[in-house]
This record gives structure tokens, C-alpha cells and sequence, in this order.
């Protein structure tokens, strides 16, 4: 018998609650969420609460770690709780488990969701799922198979804070993270006084376009980036053409593809923070050639 949402759930109890390895879940936890690492921590929203928190934690712990004879501690899970040919398809499942970041192609209402991994697609079965994603989201998840194409959802997954477009998608599996990689994302450290920590990407936010296409100017052309190097009107109307269809995300596809080969998801963004900051300073014609930025103080200078 193949697992299913509830037997999953059992697995992950056992993890959570087993006495027999809790020194093991302990060093655990304390990997995953870098205790012993430099930085002041301030989550994303919608992902900082305790209980999703814990969700990450245990899926890595059941399907990523590795106890010290090498086996997951699903396997030990799975070893207490199933017997005989039950216990053969769990082992299986959980040898093949796979932590993906994928795209979410179609929901089937009260069923599961497909995803898809550039030439990749993965059937998951969990109505929960279902319920609480929608197309094109990226979803970030352990997956492990019960069936040819058939896929089963660890406990912890979560969508990727924005969506993205055919340029990305491509290729997609340059990108892939490891779950202590996305919880290291999610944890945004900033250095705390009297710390050095790695340096992080620049989200600059210049006040005038001018200043804006400069600073992409010099940067694109330190890095051989020519086709980032754009006049200032050059700039103006691709930004206007992307505003007209409120489609910022094109934009973003726009810039990853001016971007060409990238070495990290952090150069990647990089690019995309140099191109929002030339979009948050281009004057919209329909909006009294006001620029994002300006409607921006405008709103918090009324109180909101």
C-alpha cells in the first residue's frame, strides 16, 4: 500500500516525538535554523509564524537529515510503524523523496496539483494542497513518489513569495535550493552590531530615474552586462510598454533575459533590484507623471 497524506503525517509525528532520537533532533534543529550563525533574523511575512516554522523544520528532519548510520529519520519512522510489504513501499518512497522548487501548472479541486520542473512533471495528490495554491504559484516542497508520476507532499511546504515568468521557468534548475538555503532566505539575517556577515544583495531605492539608470549603467557595465546599458528614454519606454499592461513581472523576465548567463539566484536578483529601482522612478503619463516612489510618499505622507 502506497502512502498517502495520513500515513506521511504518522511518519512525521513519530519524528517529531520519538525518544530515540531526540539528541539527533535537537542538533537538528539547531542546524536548520543557524543558532550558532551571525546575523539579527526578521522572517518574511506570512512565513515567520512558530508553527510553519516548526513545518520546515520537521519535513527537512524526516526527509533531508541524515542520522549518523545515513538513513533519514522517516526510514526509522517508517520501520516502527509498518511491517512486511507496507513497510517495503514505504522505504521506497522514502528513499526517493526529492525536495523540489517547482511551478504549479493546473489545481484539481479537492485532488492535488501538477507541477512542473522545466522537463519535469510531478501528479501530487493532497486535497489540503489544493485548497491553498492556485496556477503559477511556485511551491517549494519535499515530494516523494507512491506511483508512476504520483507524488505524495512532505509536511512544510510553502509558496515562493512571488511568481515567475517563461525566462525563469526555463531553467529553473539552476536555481533549485536546499531546504537550510530557503530557510536562510526566508530569515533575511542583518548583521547585528559588532557582526560581519556575508554581504547582501543592494535593494537600492534612488530618488530620481537619473540616479536609478546610472547605478544600473555602471554596474552592467563592470560586469559586461551590455545589454543592460540603456538610455535614459530607451529605459522610459520599456518601462511605460510594461506599465500599460500592469504586467511588472514581464518587466522583471525583461531584465533577466537583458541579464543572460548567472551564476546565483543572488546575481539573479540583483539584476531584477536594479531593474525595480529604474521602474519605482519612471513618471507615469496617467498618473500626473508622478513615479511609483512619489505616489508611494505621497500615501505614507497622508498617514497610511
Amino acid at each position: 500500500m502506497p502512502l498517502t497524506a495520513n500515513t506521511v503525517e504518522q511518519i512525521a509525528g513519530w519524528c517529531l516525538q520519538s525518544e530515540i532520537i531526540a539528541g539527533e533532533r535537537s542538533k537538528a534543529r539547531g542546524e536548520f535554523f543557524g543558532y550558532d550563525e551571525p546575523g539579527v533574523i526578521k522572517y518574511l511575512e506570512e512565513v515567520e509564524e512558530l508553527n510553519t516554522r516548526e513545518r520546515r523544520f520537521l519535513g527537512w528532519f524526516c526527509f533531508t537529515f541524515r542520522l549518523p548510520d545515513g538513513k533519514y529519520p522517516a526510514e526509522l519512522a517508517a520501520d516502527s510503524i509498518f511491517s512486511g510489504a507496507e513497510l517495503k513501499s514505504a522505504l521506497k518512497s522514502i528513499q526517493g523523496v526529492r525536495f523540489v522548487m517547482a511551478v504549479v501548472t493546473m489545481v484539481a479541486p479537492g485532488k492535488g496539483a501538477y507541477l512542473n520542473l522545466e522537463d519535469e512533471e510531478f501528479e501530487v495528490d493532497s486535497r489540503y494542497l489544493s485548497q491553498n495554491i492556485e496556477k503559477d504559484d511556485v511551491l517549494c516542497a519535499h515530494i516523494l513518489p507512491v506511483a508512476r508520476n504520483r507524488w505524495v507532499i512532505g509536511p512544510g511546504w510553502l509558496t515562493w513569495p512571488t511568481r515567475f515568468g517563461p525566462g525563469i521557468r526555463s531553467r529553473l534548475k539552476q536555481f533549485q535550493l536546499d531546504p537550510i538555503a530557503l530557510e536562510r532566505f526566508l530569515q533575511q539575517r542583518s548583521p547585528g552590531i559588532g557582526i560581519e556577515d556575508k554581504p547582501k544583495i543592494d535593494y537600492p531605492q534612488d530618488k530620481n530615474l537619473e540616479a536609478a539608470i546610472s547605478r544600473m549603467t555602471e554596474a552592467a557595465r563592470a560586469a559586461g552586462k551590455d545589454r543592460l546599458v540603456l538610455s535614459t528614454e530607451e529605459w522610459k519606454k520599456t518601462v511605460l510598454n510594461y506599465m500599460k499592461i500592469e504586467e511588472f513581472i514581464k518587466f522583471s523576465e525583461d531584465i533577466v533575459k537583458r541579464a543572460g548567463k548567472v551564476t546565483s539566484l543572488d546575481e539573479l536578483n540583483r539584476w531584477v533590484a536594479l531593474g525595480t529601482n529604474i521602474w519605482n522612478n519612471v513618471p507615469q503619463p496617467n498618473r500626473g507623471n508622478r513615479s511609483p516612489n512619489e505616489i508611494a510618499a505621497e500615501y505614507r505622507s497622508r498617514g497610511h
